[in-house]
Formats: C-alpha cells, structure tokens, sequence
C-alpha cells in the first residue's frame, strides 16, 4: 500500500488487509527517494518445470516471457514506483548467445526480454560488476548492454574496455545528478581466465560445438581495488550532488563482512560516496554509519533461484537523498516463496525487522513498523524486565543486559504458525513449509485460537505417509535446542516426528531421532522436546510423517505454532537479534523499550 501526500516522500508497505498502521511521512524538501533491491537472477530453475507437489516455484515460459516476467516483477513493483529511482544488482547476462565462460562451474543466462520488464516495474539502473555479468563472454555483454540501454536502465561496472566498465552512470531526477559506481571483488582470479577488464592487448579463443570466439582481455567488469574504486567515485563526484558506490564481494551466505569489503567501503567513503551498498552473500546483512556515509553491507536476493533457507529472507532499502547526502533510510523486509519476492506483514515483518536490526549498528531503530535510520537520536533508557519463568517471546523490545543464569535464543521457524503474513493472493499457503494439506484449509485458518494452522490427512486408499517439514534444512551452529508445538488428531494412528541432523547442506543425515506423538483424541495438546547438536551437525531438519489409517477411513493430524528455537551461550547477555529468553521466575534483567514499550509473554 502506498501512502501518500502533497510535499512529502510517499511510503510503500506491505500490509495486511483489514489492518491498521502508522506511517510517518516527511516533508521532500527537494529530496530524491531511492529503492535499493539485492541480486537479480532470471534464469535457471526459473525456466524448470516443478516436478515437486509439495514445493512448488514461479516458473517463467517461453512462449510468454514478457507477460511472465511482467508478473514476477509485479510483487515488487509497487514500492519500485513508488520511488524516484530503483537499483538492482543484475547477476546475470540478459542474452541469447550460446557461449560461456570456459572455467566457471557455475554459469547463468536471463533473456533479454527481462530488461524491457524491469523498466516497466520501474528499475532505473543496474549494477554489472559482479560475479555472473559476463558468463556469456563478450557477446553476452553487449546483447546485455544494448538491452538495457534499449529498455532506458542505466547501468555502469562492466564494458569493452577498462574505462568503459570504470565510468559512473548519471540519472538526473529534479536538481539532483546521482552517480553510480559498481565494482566487484569477484572477477575470476581463481581461475585461468578471469573476467575483469584489465588494460591489455591480449585476447583467448573459446571453442563450442565447432565455433570459435576470440576473447578480448580488456573486455569485463571493473575490478574492485581500493585504487579503481577511489577512481571511480572521484569521477562521479565531479558531475554528481549525490554518488552511491555498489561493490559485488565478501563471503557467500556470511552476514559479517569481510576485511576487504570494509576497506573498499572506507576507499569509497574516503573519495566521496554518500551511500554504500553491498552485494554477493546472497544474505541479507546489516546497515551501518560509517564515515558520515550510509552503508548497507549485503541486501541479499531479490529474484535468484536458491534453494537455501537464509537466503529466502531479504530486504529493500529505501532512502532519500539530497545534495548533502543520505536524509533518512527505512527497510522494507521481504520473504522469497518460490523465488518470488513479497512483502510481509504481522508477526513475520516483526521478526524479520528485529532480524534486520540486530545486525546492523545503534543508528538504526526499530519504530513507526520499521528499521529506520536515526544517526542523531537519542538512545532509549532501559527498563527492568521481570521473568516469569520458563520461555518467554518477545512482543516489543529487547534485552540489552542479563546474567549467565538467563538464556537468549531465536526463533528458526519464522513461519511455524502457519498464519497469512506474506502479500499475495494465496491465504494460509503454509509459507517456506512442505505439506500435504486437505484441501478445505487452503483458504481457511485452522489454528487453536482460529488463525493459521496445517493439517495433514490420510485415508485408508492412500499408500504413501503425508508429509509436514520447512522447505529446506536450516543452517546451525549452537548446541541447544527447543523443538515444541501445538497439535490434535481425531482418531489413533501413525504420527512420528523425526529430526535429522546433517554435515553439508545437501546429503544424507546422519543423525536421526524419531518420536511418536500420541493421539489427542480431537483435543489440542502440546510438545516440548529438547534437543542437541551432535558433533559434526551443522544443518538440521524436522519432519512430521502421518501414516494412512488402520480401521478407520480418515485420520487427521492438525498442527500450529511449530517452533525451533536455537539458545545461544549462557554468556550471551543481550541482542536485538534474539526472539526468546528463559531464566528462572523472578530474574531481572535489563531491556530496551521499542516505542516506548517493553512486552515479553
């Protein structure tokens, strides 16, 4: 929903329908809003037939490409309008050509047909220095290049030569020229063949079912140093009031980053940049000022095609800017439900926000239903939290300080309850779960307290057990664990629960535990199991198996409220991160009031 109003910056959110929010709006000024979105991928599963029932994936066809892709990007397009201009970090060539880097394990390919639908959900540049941008070699390039710029997107960070993928790109919008600059620390120099656009007059020749291309060196993308970086955002600060820098690097699915990331950030801040934006983790990081300049340290993915928990949960940054800079900064959380992007809303945005904020630095804050930027606000005074004992979750604020007798934990399963929280036209869908599902709750809560909830059903004909489990195994790295929920069958009969521990994120288990859940004779009960990481583990799974029924013709098993929570140390004393605590009845601890209020239940 777009909120809007004469002289102020209009704000896009995902709400939910019958709901009531509070937005604030603030004044323009003369500012230009910018959308910043994460890693955009158009190719691969994206064109594979779904051959799974209990997972399925938005799927675009060829015979319809540009309506398919029209629809993809028509989740994010709202708050894409919404802006003065949008920016993406497009890891892929936009191309037909059927070349391919010689080396590279891993190479993608999106049709071009996406920029024109990219234009038409409002993108206004792509950043090209990165990881896949030149996988089709040169002629992926330049069908990538003359796409954009046929579709009006502006783009910098690859070319022809090394001052082509150096220079900036402009957008003028109102008085204000905004550079961009994008660079990357991933230009292939694990391999023979790299693809950064180096100064050279040398060339290499790449043979394909009887063809040959010759491979120009200086043709690529601009690699990231501290000097190229420096160079660039000199360059855009002699034409541009405002220049935000995008570099392509770090650690894949690390939230930290790394050394080099932070010394290419500090160059670019160094030279001039007003904002920095990172990419590549495929996860979503934190915010931080740095500088006198905003930096963003990974937005995760926005449209790829990975089959990773962390990487399903993500962001969309919204600032605006003037001629002195970044005015002020917001988040957008957004969920990835069959690598599609959508907004979310209750209990989810409320966890992906708290998420979002626990990694990033103090000028960030959580109010207004959001993690808004406030450099110069004043920290909130802490207040004393009384516990009642046993597991505590959070409603609003967090515990800043506690003693080795607490323990802080997360929750795992941010979507165990089942409830209708991302922004789509399906209700009570079962987000990031597989299940098998009677057909009368796919748009019906179930739920104990008449919301959420998932049933599996069997009869006598069936041959094969139902199945309940999150869509992939979640990464873990603590010890402790609590795995409950709530739960009701109408009959005796087969339900085991099973939990899986594994050492890579694909392959056999290696560990696994089952347990029978007794029936509930149509009455809602509990579980409340802890759990252990084996040495070794470091994914886990859990798996809800419903047998067909033995003399009766249908057995159900209805279930709510799934949790894993994963405890951290004892000696972990506080963080905005951490979605639960429990200690003994009567520990005090010290909490940061979130708008003014402290609630944990």
């Amino acid at each position: 929903m777009e909120f809007t109003r004469e002289g102020y910056s209009s704000v896009t959110r995902a709400v939910a329908p019958g709901s009531t929010v509070d937005v604030r709006l603030r004044r323009k000024d003369g500012s230009v809003s910018m959308v910043f979105g994460g890693d955009v991928m158009f190719g691969r599963r994206y064109y594979r037939q779904n051959t799974d029932p209990l997972q399925s994936h938005y799927q675009l066809h060829g015979s319809d490409r540009r309506d398919s892709h029209g629809r993809l990007l028509g989740s994010v397009e709202p708050i894409f309008r919404g802006a003065d201009v949008t920016s993406v970090n497009l890891e892929t060539p936009l191309t037909t050509a059927p070349w391919r880097h010689p080396s590279k394990a891993y190479v993608f390919t999106s049709h071009p047909v996406a920029a024109a639908s990219m234009a038409d959900a409002g993108v206004d540049y792509a950043a090209l220095a990165n990881t896949h941008a030149f996988d089709a070699l040169t002629p992926g390039l330049e069908e990538t290049i003359d796409a954009l710029d046929t579709a009006g997107i502006a783009h910098s960070g690859a070319g022809f030569d090394p001052a082509a993928a150096a220079e900036p790109a402009f957008l003028d919008r109102g008085n204000l020229t905004i550079g961009f600059v994008s660079a990357t620390t991933t230009a292939g120099q694990q391999y023979e063949r790299d693809w950064a656009a180096e100064q050279s007059e040398e060339t290499y020749t790449v043979q394909q079912e009887g063809e040959t291309l010759t491979v120009p060196d200086d043709a690529g993308v601009l690699r990231g140093t501290d000097e190229s970086v420096r160079d660039s955002v000199r360059v855009a600060t002699e034409r541009a009031d405002v220049v935000v820098t995008q570099i392509h690097g770090g650690e894949e699915y690390q939230r930290t980053p790394t050394a080099e990331i932070r010394a290419l950030t500090d160059a670019a801040i160094d030279a001039g940049s007003d904002l920095v934006v990172n990419h590549h983790p495929h996860v979503s990081g934190g915010f931080e000022t740095r500088g006198g300049a905003l930096v963003a340290w990974s937005l995760g993915n926005l449209f790829f095609d990975q089959n990773l928990w962390t990487t399903y949960r993500s962001l969309l940054l919204r600032v605006d800017v003037t001629a002195d800079g970044v005015r002020n900064a917001r988040i957008e959380p957004i969920l990835l439900e069959g690598y599609v992007p959508r907004g979310v809303t209750g209990s989810l945005r409320d966890r992906l926000l708290w998420e979002l904020a626990g990694y990033s630095d103090d000028s960030f804050r959580l109010t207004d239903g959001t993690v808004r930027w406030q450099p110069t606000a004043e920290p909130p005074s802490k207040q004393p939290l009384t516990l009642r004992g046993g597991i505590q979750r959070r409603v609003r604020g967090w515990i800043a300080s506690s003693d080795g007798t607490t323990q802080l934990g997360r929750e795992r399963f941010v979507t165990g309850e089942f409830d209708d929280l991302d922004v789509d036209g399906d209700r009570y869908e079962g987000t990031l779960w597989r299940y098998g599902r009677e057909s009368r709750a796919s748009d019906q809560p179930i739920g104990p307290d008449g919301s959420g909830g998932v049933e599996l059903v069997r009869v006598q004909a069936n041959n094969n057990r139902a199945i309940l489990s999150p869509r992939n195994r979640l990464p873990v790295t603590n010890d402790e664990f609590t795995l409950s929920g709530t739960y009701r069958t109408n009959a005796d009969g087969e339900l085991v629960l099973l939990v899986s521990w594994y050492d890579d994120t694909a392959g056999s288990s290696f560990r696994r535990r089952e347990r029978a859940l007794p029936s509930t004779d149509r009455e809602w009960a509990e579980f409340s199991y802890e759990l252990q990481r084996p040495p070794g583990a470091t994914h886990v799974n859990v798996f809800v198996f419903l047998s067909p029924p033995d003399g009766i013709e249908v057995l159900r098993a209805a279930f709510d409220r799934l949790s894993l929570i994963e405890w951290e140390p004892p000696e972990t004393s506080g963080g905005r991160e951490y979605d639960v605590v429990r200690g003994p009845s009567g520990t005090t601890v010290r909490a940061v009031p979130v708008d003014g209020t402290v609630t944990w239940r």
